[in-house]
């Protein structure tokens, strides 16, 4: 660059001519005439550095407009940015080009450019001028009294001499500047060229960088990923996604298609490689891959051949689930009907027939829910919704009509984010079937034989799941009649009815006239108000089979059993009595027991005081066995009872003489000497035997009472073998009369 230019451009020249101060003397016409010359030749190096500063200015505007346009558009092929990317870009690049035009033309072409520096310009490239040319344009335009007027004039002469032989245009490098315009224009020019030859490339440039459209670019390969709705493919927290992309059979289908991941709050990209899947299909190549349990939003990128697919984003939400679950329940008519809830659970369990109502709730709003149900594999649609005008849907109710047997139901959610319920909704609906009454009863005081006279008391629960209507109890004879006796106590709409040994449920075989020698069967039987198919229900108890015998019958079985508790007393009297005597025949022999502390030495005990403590367990035995006997001996009284045989005299002899005395002694006696033997020391073995012998002084005395108990029954039994040798005979001499009498007639 010549020096003209260089001085110019580095003080930002502008134009204007430096004004005429007043006071310099006047010339001659010939120093005129020559300062005048030089005028005109800086005014010429003004004209030229203007010029110079527009066409390099207007060159460098257009070398970056072509570029912004070259760049953004390979920079937007390769990458295919989000709008505002581009947007950015085309604004950065605009202010770049104001910036140019700023700096390199307005601000240069608005700095003065004074004739004194442009003369000191061209003396630097023109050593001949000899620092004329700036003398004489710095005194010209200043006061010259100072000055000698001859010595200026000639100055003036000097520099117009050489200034004749200046040739301006070789101040100025005017084949770099061509340079730079023709590379310019050239680039200017392949811009017009594409918009010329491929008007549909520069449209979509122009609509995608200045309007910022989001049409694509055209590929050789052509990618589709599914499932992205503008970009944004919603899943459920937790899953796996698998992701599709297909190429276009009908274009280049790539070799390798690479899935880029990264956070969507930032970080870096993971590329992993999309495995192809099967061959062309419809037109089309797929590619896939899985991403396993995604937890946070991702930006996806899908890249193949030269495709590129941006700006998609995996956005994490949660799915819908169950929030509640709300069951009410109407009861059949019989059961009394009305509404119950049900307690929410897997398992849903309703008195069969009836008919029930369940709302399944979201955690989310729906746009859709379905109920189906579920049986031997075969779904049927139950219930469908979506939502209301102007509502939001949060759940799905279904009406079930009375239930019978199982079913499974499930509900289907799918919310406003497109997402299905991740886990199953199922509930199990299970009708129970009323169940037949439980009778749970015995027989009290009643043993295998009855007479004709007896009631048979029963003793226990009688209960229903939901409500009993009727009980009787059956008594059939065998090879005879079948009588069915209303049980009075149970009455319709009561669930339980117990039967306690101080109220039993009696039954009278007085009225039923069964004969002796009968044998019948005794059983209860109660029935529910099921009105269902199949109802009602009805329960039965265990069936009772006995014997009717008459009254002297009864009493020798009543009688043997005495005596059989009497022989079970003797023995635990007379075990108790061994006990007794070892203790008291006992001697203080030293045995070694071990001591309870750890590691210490064995100690001597006393041999007497292992005998209080077997004395002790032999009480502790009499006492659970003498209770025992005393409740078998009240078993006779009530059996007695129960079949009229019972009198004051028997009842005193089995309950005053024997079942009280026997219960004090079990209760009390028995228990306090087993508590005084084992706390027994030996200076206490006198008081131990003295205890002993009361206790069995009143055991012995009980069983005298036995003993007489005995020996008033063989008399008994004595005067009934009298009566039926009498009946024997009286029956012997009746036959031998008939017999003569036939003989007679004979």
């Amino acid at each position: 660059m010549s020096t003209v230019h260089g001085t110019a451009a580095a003080q930002e020249a502008g134009s204007g001519a430096t004004p005429e101060r007043s006071g310099p003397a006047p010339l001659p016409a010939e120093a005129a005439a020559a300062l005048a010359r030089l005028r005109d030749l800086i005014a010429v190096v003004r004209r030229q550095t203007r010029k110079w500063i527009w066409i390099e200015s207007l060159t460098l505007v257009g070398l970056a407009l072509a570029a912004l346009f070259w760049g953004s558009m390979a920079f937007d092929w390769a990458v295919e940015p989000p709008a505002w990317v581009r947007g950015l870009i085309v604004g950065l690049a605009l202010l770049g080009a104001l910036a140019i035009l700023v700096r390199k033309l307005w601000g240069r072409l608005a700095a003065p450019m004074e004739d004194a520096t442009l003369a000191t310009v061209l003396e630097r490239g023109h050593v001949g001028f000899r620092d004329s040319l700036s003398t004489s344009i710095e005194l010209a335009a200043r006061s010259r009294d100072d000055v000698d007027q001859r010595l200026f004039e000639r100055t003036v002469q000097e520099a117009a001499a050489v200034a004749d032989q200046v040739d301006v245009r070789s101040i100025f490098r005017h084949r770099l500047l061509g340079g730079m315009a023709f590379a310019g224009a050239l680039a200017l020019a392949t811009v017009a060229g594409l918009a010329v030859l491929k008007p549909a490339v520069a449209g979509l440039w122009t609509r995608r960088m200045l309007f910022l459209d989001d049409t694509p670019w055209p590929r050789r390969t052509g990618l589709v990923v599914e499932g992205f709705p503008d970009g944004v493919r919603k899943v459920a927290r937790g899953t796996d996604v698998d992701l599709v992309a297909k190429a276009d059979a009908a274009r280049e289908i790539p070799e390798v298609v690479d899935l880029r991941t990264r956070p969507a709050r930032g970080g870096a990209w993971r590329i992993e490689r999309m495995g192809m899947r099967g061959g062309v299909s419809e037109g089309s190549q797929a590619f896939g891959h899985q991403l396993k349990g995604l937890t946070e939003d991702l930006d996806v990128e899908v890249r193949g051949g030269d495709a590129r697919i941006s700006g998609l984003r995996l956005s994490v939400v949660d799915a819908p689930a169950l929030a509640q679950l709300d069951c009410q329940a109407t009861l059949p008519a019989y059961l009394g009907g009305g509404t119950r809830p049900v307690s929410a659970s897997r398992v849903l369990q309703v008195p069969r027939g009836s008919t029930v109502n369940i709302t399944f709730h979201s955690t989310k709003p729906l746009v859709a829910a379905t109920v189906v149900g579920v049986v031997d594999g075969l779904e049927k649609p139950l219930a469908e919704v979506g939502p209301a005008s102007g509502d939001t849907l949060r759940g799905v109710s279904v009406a079930l009509d009375p239930v019978e047997g199982e079913r499974t139901l499930v509900a289907r959610f799918s919310d406003t984010d497109g997402l299905p319920n991740r886990e199953t909704i199922s509930v199990v609906l299970v009708a129970i079937p009323d169940e037949a009454p439980q009778i749970a009863v015995r027989l009290q005081g009643i043993s295998t034989a009855v007479t004709p006279q007896a009631r048979i008391p029963l003793v226990g629960v009688v209960s229903d799941d939901h409500a009993l209507e009727a009980a009787a109890a059956t008594v059939a004879v065998k090879d005879g009649p079948v009588t069915s006796l209303p049980v009075g106590r149970v009455r319709p709409g009561m669930a339980v009815v117990e039967f306690t040994d101080a109220a039993p449920e009696s039954i009278q075989l007085a009225p039923l006239g069964i004969p002796v020698g009968a044998s019948l069967t005794v059983q209860l039987a109660a029935r529910d108000g099921c009105t269902l198919q199949g109802g009602p229900n009805e329960g039965k108890s265990d069936a009772w089979s006995l014997d009717v015998v008459t009254p002297e019958s009864l009493m020798a079985m009543l009688e043997a059993r005495e005596i059989l508790l009497r022989r079970r007393f003797e023995s635990v009297v007379s075990d108790l009595t061994l006990a007794r005597e070892r203790l008291a025949a006992g001697a203080p022999l030293p045995v070694v027991v071990e001591s309870a502390a750890a590691g210490a030495d064995p100690a001597p005990a006393d041999g007497w005081q292992i005998e209080a403590g077997r004395l002790a367990e032999s009480a502790t035995r009499a006492a659970g066995e003498t209770l025992e006997i005393a409740a078998a001996f009240r078993t006779i009284r009530a059996e007695l009872d129960n079949n009229a045989l019972l009198n004051e005299e028997l009842e005193g002899r089995l309950v005053g003489q024997i079942a009280v005395p026997l219960t004090a002694l079990a209760k009390g006696d028995l228990p306090g000497l087993s508590s005084v033997a084992r706390g027994a020391a030996a200076p206490d073995r006198d008081v131990l035997l003295s205890r002993t012998d009361e206790v069995l002084t009143r055991m012995r005395a009980v069983l005298d009472k036995m003993m007489e108990l005995e020996s008033y029954n063989e008399v008994i039994e004595l005067l009934r073998g009298v009566i039926r040798t009498q009946e024997e005979i009286r029956s012997e001499t009746l036959r031998r009369q008939r017999q003569r009498a036939r003989e007679a007639l004979k």
